[in-house]
C-alpha cells in the first residue's frame, strides 16, 4: 500500500491557527484533522501529497496511452508483457513520455499520462492488451502539498474545533452513512477549490 507523505491538516497547525498551547485537547484536534483530510481525498479522489515511489500494475488496452488521473511525478521502470502472463520485458526510458492532460497542465501539477513516442524502436510501441501486461515503479502525487488544500483543510478543521467548542461534540465521528461529519464546515468556496483538483476533470 502507498502512502502519502505529510497531511494536509495536521494537530499541530491547527493548535497554531486557533493558539492552543496544550496538549488537554490534541486527541480531538487529531480526530478532526483525520477526518478532514479523509473527507479531502474522498472529494477529489486523489492524493494531494508526495507518495513514495511504488510499483502499480495495469491492464493493457493496446493503446499508445496509459492514463493516471491521480498524478505522476516520475517513472523509474517501465515494463510490458505482450499478451497475459507473458513474462516482463523493460522499456527503454528513450521510448514514452510522461505527459500531463488537457486540465492538468497548471505549473507544479503531476503528469497524468505516460505515452509511447511517435517514432518507436524496440519491441513496444503500445501498451498491449491483456490482463496486468503494464507494470511501472513510479512516484505518484503531488511534489509538496498545494498551499490553497492545506489552506482549505486548515479552515475546514478550525470551523469544526469551533463547533466542539460551542458544544457540538457529535462532529467528531460519522454520520449513518458512514460520512464524515466534519463535511458540513467546508464553504461553498472551499469545495470549489476541492473540485479544480478532483480526478472527474478530463485527463
Amino acid at each position: 500500500m502507498t502512502t502519502a507523505i505529510g497531511a494536509y491538516a495536521t494537530a499541530a497547525l491547527l493548535k497554531a491557527r486557533v493558539t492552543i498551547t496544550d496538549t488537554t485537547d490534541d486527541t480531538v484536534l487529531g480526530s478532526i484533522c483525520d477526518q478532514v483530510n479523509q473527507y479531502i481525498e474522498t472529494k477529489t479522489r486523489r492524493v494531494l501529497a508526495p507518495i513514495a515511489s511504488a510499483t502499480y500494475t495495469f491492464d493493457g488496452d493496446g493503446s499508445k496511452c496509459l492514463r493516471y488521473p491521480k498524478g505522476i511525478r516520475a517513472v523509474s521502470l517501465l515494463e510490458c508483457q505482450l499478451y497475459t502472463r507473458a513474462g516482463y520485458s523493460t522499456v527503454d526510458s528513450t521510448q514514452y513520455f510522461l505527459r500531463p492532460g488537457p486540465a492538468d497542465s497548471l505549473p507544479g501539477w503531476p503528469y497524468t499520462r505516460i505515452e509511447f513516442t511517435d517514432y518507436p524502436v524496440g519491441t513496444f510501441a503500445y501498451f498491449p492488451r491483456g490482463f496486468d501486461t503494464v507494470r511501472v515503479t513510479m512516484t505518484t502525487g503531488w511534489a509538496a502539498i498545494p498551499d490553497d488544500i492545506t489552506d482549505v483543510a486548515l479552515t475546514a478543521a478550525t470551523r469544526a474545533w469551533h463547533a466542539v467548542q460551542a458544544g457540538q461534540a457529535d462532529i467528531v465521528g460519522t454520520d449513518d452513512m458512514g460520512r464524515p461529519l466534519v463535511s458540513r464546515f467546508f464553504s461553498a468556496r472551499d469545495l470549489e477549490t476541492l473540485a479544480t483538483y478532483s480526478t472527474d476533470l478530463p485527463a
